[in-house]
């Protein structure tokens, strides 16, 4: 799984860094280590220092999706000090190559990263400039030599360390509870004020029901995220339309509010609520997985999956394998222009034992409904 070489995130910024100053500066090379030891080489170089690791504040609590646990979102603090041949950093050949660095990491933003360790990082990494003041220079040189070195003080965020701790999703519960939810109230606005959508989870192929005041004959299409449906019958209060098995659009929680065409040609747009459209599995196919020689064990095997509204190329997808009350694996899947079907792989290195497995399905946030029983033995 790509998400488990986050481990190696840190690593993997420090020798991007390394390898961008060193690729489009003027320096002969570029290090990671403390300023004090790389007095011991010669030549224009670069000596980067991850002097502080913290994490971001703003992230500290976000999951990945709602259920999983959230990763690490790290702030790395790096110092940057220039040396020219003379080993010297208090130079004007030395400072000139650090305007150099300055420049070659401003272009970097926003890095898009190469890295395996980074493929996963849900946002561009960001390379912010922080003051180097003496204060924090002087902490920071107590080397062998105890000199202090101009140099130029930056971090690098968000970056993400995913744990390999596996999700709390459950089966969904099919069954419906007794009334006494009313829905939200909505503030009332120009136009149509929406009241409620029935189903407010729904699958493609399914009308949905919506009620609000000011919602008669004069609504002319109901807008769903970005996408446009017809109506497909109007009563005083009351529209409903039908999301077709043929939409493109993606599972997920999307934004639903009516649209009425005025007199001079302009649009009149209600206020929205919010609809979640489901993933829709309707079976799952393992292949034939390899087994150990001497015991139940599987090392690998594909396992596919049809049905609906899987997943584009763009969108958050999660299968998990569920088992005796608990997710036992949860595995990362690519989408498809058509969502139609996702292919995931149980790897060597995450291997199950042979029995039955339900596959829960989630795409941006939505789960399906049916959570097929494979056997995977």
């Amino acid at each position: 799984m790509a998400l488990a070489d986050s481990r190696g995130a840190i690593g993997a910024v420090s020798t991007l860094l390394k390898d961008r100053l060193a690729a489009s500066t003027s320096a002969v090379s570029a290090e990671v280590g403390r300023p004090d030891a790389a007095i011991l080489t010669g030549g224009d170089r670069f000596n980067l220092f991850l002097y502080e690791i913290g994490i971001d504040p703003h992230l500290r609590n976000q999951p990945l999706d709602r259920g999983q646990s959230p990763p690490l979102w790290l702030i790395l603090k790096y110092l940057l000090t220039a040396f020219d041949n003379g080993k010297e950093s208090d130079t004007t050949d030395a400072h000139s190559l650090l305007g150099e660095g300055m420049l070659a990491l401003q272009e970097l933003n926003f890095i898009d990263p190469p890295s395996v360790a980074l493929a996963d990082n849900p946002d561009l990494l960001k390379i912010t400039f922080d003051n180097a003041d003496s204060e924090l220079l002087s902490k920071v040189m107590q080397g062998s030599d105890e000199k202090y070195r101009v140099s130029i003080a930056f971090q690098v965020r968000p970056v993400m360390i995913a744990p390999s701790v596996p999700p709390s999703y459950s089966l969904p519960v099919a069954t419906v509870g007794p009334p006494g939810n009313e829905g939200v109230v909505v503030m009332p606005d120009l136009g149509p004020r929406l009241e409620s959508v029935v189903p407010q989870k729904f699958v493609s192929d399914t009308e949905l029901t919506i009620t609000g005041q000011g919602v008669n004959a004069a609504i002319s299409e109901v807008i769903i995220g970005d996408q446009s449906f017809a109506v497909s019958s109007v009563a005083e209060g009351q529209v409903k339309t039908i999301v077709p098995e043929s939409t493109s659009l993606s599972a997920g929680s999307h934004p639903l509010y009516l649209q009425r065409q005025l007199p001079a040609g302009k649009k009149l747009k209600s206020d929205a609520l919010v609809v979640q459209l489901l993933p829709e599995v309707s079976n799952a196919t393992p292949g034939a997985p390899t087994p150990l020689t001497t015991t139940n064990l599987i090392v690998h095997g594909d396992l596919t999956i049809d049905g609906k509204q899987m997943g584009g190329v763009d969108d958050s997808i999660f299968v998990a394998l569920y088992k005796d009350g608990n997710v036992v694996l949860m595995l990362e899947a690519p989408g498809s222009n058509a969502q139609a079907q996702l292919v995931v792989t149980v790897t060597k290195d995450h291997k199950l034992t042979a029995g039955n497995y339900y596959v829960i399905v989630r795409v941006n946030g939505a789960q399906s409904i049916v959570s097929p029983e494979v056997d995977w033995s």
